[in-house]
């Protein structure tokens, strides 16, 4: 198979922070979507990296050239409670209609009457005490979550709608002193015209709370309104590829992409606490209902994101440390080149978050968006920033 070709355009910064903002969270999670208008909106996280910044709505910026200039938006007022996730991209349905994902506030754990024995307690990926209670278990107010946005068809006005997701043994989990209410990680529209909503949660099977994360995807053939759970990809570790296989919290941050062969990819990180960890690589032929075992696909990687441009080649970027971009001209995906370095590796969290977003441009491009941590202002001080480079590939 022969190399893809692979340029990278010049950075565009398009927000810098104040100098003084050096914490974690502010000027990262960067997301990309089209709207229906034609142009290009940029989202990114402007709190602190906490569940209790769920629901607060991202900075903002739309470009009406592809991308090539870009104008700060006012920050979105957080109105009934829930934002637009900066996380997913919104999609085009067949219907012609838009939806995207709506993030809810959690919900405050001591305005709640939780029951006094829950299902279990535990420490999260990086240490934090985490409570489990079954969904049934609790009040009403917590069973809720799950929200879109939709706009319809002819019309200019989107509106909320809470769909009717069915997942055996949901529960909900307390973190931080806030009860987070589950929202769709990312969606997807499948070439059968169903929706997906991709996941990594655990819950209650026969009744013993899943020791591992595993990547769940829900599935919708009414256009969002009713979603099942379709398939779950369990964390099967390669364990001469990672020491740490048995400390990690399982699948995190799943990514799919529907190949040109029919055929489904999903990768998924396990980087946690823990420290680094593989990025590994699932693939379905039978649209998703059954996946491979995971293999490695890098030996690193948080918040994979992968498309596929018309002219048939396949992107994926990833990173941590450093943020890469990796392509192949495989239908399948089997076969990979090796990677291209977008930024280039420093030690953890010292020059970007890592987490990236892809969104195609043309028939052989696309655009990625990032963070970097160490940008000069007009003052020469570093500072935190989003940035947009354009890839171009050549099969």
């Amino acid at each position: 198979m022969d190399t893809v070709s692979i340029k990278l355009g010049k950075p565009v910064t398009v927000a810098l922070a104040p100098p003084d903002i050096r914490e974690w969270g502010p000027y990262q999670f960067p997301g990309l979507t089209r709207l229906p208008n034609g142009a290009i909106q940029l989202s990114f996280h402007v709190e602190a990296d906490s569940a209790t910044a769920y629901g607060l709505p991202p900075a903002r910026a739309v470009s009406t050239d592809e991308g090539k200039t870009w104008q700060l938006l006012p920050r979105e007022e957080p109105g009934s409670g829930t934002a637009q996730s900066w996380g997913s991209r919104a999609l085009h349905l067949p219907n012609g209609d838009w939806i995207s994902v709506r993030q809810q506030r959690p919900l405050k754990v001591d305005a709640l009457d939780l029951p006094g024995k829950p299902f279990c307690e535990l420490k999260g990926a990086y240490g934090q005490a985490t409570t489990v209670y079954r969904v049934e278990e609790l009040p009403s107010a917590c069973g809720g979550g799950w929200m879109i946005y939709r706009l319809r068809a002819g019309t200019n006005k989107r509106v909320e709608e809470s769909p009717e997701v069915h997942l055996p043994g949901e529960v909900r989990s307390t973190v931080h002193g806030v009860m987070p209410l589950p929202w769709f990680h990312h969606l997807a529209l499948a070439p059968d015209g169903a929706l997906w909503g991709v996941n990594y949660t655990r819950r209650i099977v026969d009744g013993k709370y899943q020791e591992r994360t595993p990547v769940l995807i829900l599935r919708s053939a009414d256009m969002g309104k009713t979603w099942n759970l379709w398939s779950e990809i369990l964390y099967a570790p390669d364990r001469n590829a990672d020491p740490k296989w048995d400390q990690r919290a399982g699948n995190l941050e799943p990514a799919v992409n529907f190949m040109p062969d029919g055929s489904v990819l999903c990768l998924i990180r396990t980087t946690d606490g823990n420290g680094v960890g593989p990025l590994y690589l699932s693939r379905s032929t039978d649209n998703g209902r059954t996946w491979t075992t995971p293999r490695v696909f890098d030996d690193l990687g948080v918040w994979p994101q992968m498309l596929t441009l018309k002219n048939g080649v396949t992107l994926a970027v990833y990173g941590r440390p450093g943020l890469y971009v990796r392509a192949t001209a495989d239908p399948s995906g089997l076969q990979w080149d090796e990677r291209t370095a977008i930024v280039e590796p420093a030690k953890h969290g010292r020059n970007t978050c890592s987490y990236a977003a892809l969104l195609p441009l043309a028939d052989d491009t696309a655009l990625v968006a990032y963070s970097q941590f160490n940008l000069k202002n007009n003052a020469g001080k570093n500072c935190k920033g989003v940035r947009i480079r354009k890839i171009a590939v050549t099969p």
